[in-house]
């Protein structure tokens, strides 16, 4: 009677061994099947457990993150930082994270991912921190002598970015900042103070740089009055710079704010909102090189760059006796973040 179970129990084994060697879309957590070959080294697991883990996340409106290919333990150990980043887990840290374990390429993560993978701001500015400290540390024992070292401490990082500013930033930072430049007659007593802020400011905001409701539009001296009513100037690099006046500029200023004395670069409140935590807007005089192929996805064209680095020869300060044609507006639908 009990005969025919042979065939059952021979037909389900090849079942099983599919499923272990084929990658599981929904899989929480993403462990690397045994079967499944490093997407870095091509080995598979010697044994029938998992191997390492896939790049994958899906984020709370449900979207799946991450390019689904899977590195093995190994690889996510040794490969260099400028080769694999510097967002790594290990085994035993994945396991005990339980269902919540997910892990992503550095280059597949979002910002917010990035966040939430470290724990906040403050947590991925320390982590990029001991990465740094360690690639120092391998390039100055590879070459035998000593690396300078830019400030990895947060703090010390503001205080870069103050020393770098000429005197109308200072200035826009101190009021932003809400402290005063009264007594201050050379630059050096402006630095001085800065100085002392950014040693006592909070770190800057991230994310989208909506302007707050009383916060007076630099055009037009009046605040938006409601909420999203404008945007500051101001965009996070990958690597955790800030670049940018901060200064805030409402959407009626900025949809009639002529182009000679304002510039070419754009936004409206539709396209800001719908770029969500990608979204960044700068003046035409605070871009650097390479912020315009990332905010046209195009290379800069030569009269841009004239324009800009011009920048300081120039008025850029909004005349309304001046010329009121429509400005040209700018996509930045095919931004890179």
């Amino acid at each position: 009677a009990s005969a025919p179970a042979a065939p059952a129990a021979a037909e389900e084994a090849p079942k099983r061994e599919a499923a272990e060697a084929a990658p599981t879309k929904d899989l929480v957590p993403a462990w690397l099947p045994p079967n499944l070959a490093c997407g870095l080294c091509g080995s598979v697991s010697q044994s029938r457990e998992p191997h390492g883990v896939i790049c994958r996340r899906r984020r709370k409106n449900n979207a799946l993150g991450g390019c689904g290919h899977g590195v093995c333990w190994a690889c996510m150990e040794t490969r260099p930082r400028s080769e694999f980043g510097m967002v790594r887990t290990t085994k035993d840290e994945f396991e005990s994270l339980e269902d919540d374990a997910w892990w992503m390429h550095e280059r597949c993560m979002e910002p917010a991912d990035l966040r939430g993978y470290f724990g906040g701001e403050k947590e991925l500015a320390n982590a990029r921190a001991v990465a740094d400290a360690a690639d120092a540390e391998a390039a100055a024992s590879s070459s035998g002598g000593k690396v300078a070292q830019k400030p990895v401490d947060p703090v010390e990082a503001a205080k870069e970015r103050v020393r770098a500013m000429s005197v109308k930033e200072l200035k826009a930072y101190m009021l932003r900042n809400g402290a005063s430049t009264e007594n201050c007659v050379e630059k050096s007593d402006l630095l001085a103070k800065a100085l002392e802020v950014a040693a006592k400011a909070p770190l800057e905001p991230v994310g989208p740089a909506w302007m707050p409701t009383r916060m007076v539009c630099r055009l037009c001296t009046k605040p938006p009055g409601k909420e999203q009513g404008g945007v500051i100037c101001r965009r996070r690099r990958s690597d955790g710079s800030l670049s940018g006046c901060g200064e805030g500029i409402c959407f009626r200023c900025m949809k009639k704010a002529p182009r000679d004395a304002f510039g070419q670069v754009r936004t409206t409140k539709e396209e800001f909102e719908s770029l969500e935590e990608e979204a960044w807007w700068m003046h035409e005089r605070c871009f650097a090189d390479g912020d315009y192929k990332d905010y046209f996805g195009e290379s800069e064209p030569e009269e841009f760059y004239n324009r800009r680095t011009k920048a300081d020869q120039q008025d850029w300060e909004w005349d309304d006796s001046a010329n009121k044609s429509r400005p040209q507006m700018g996509s930045i639908m095919r931004r890179q973040g």
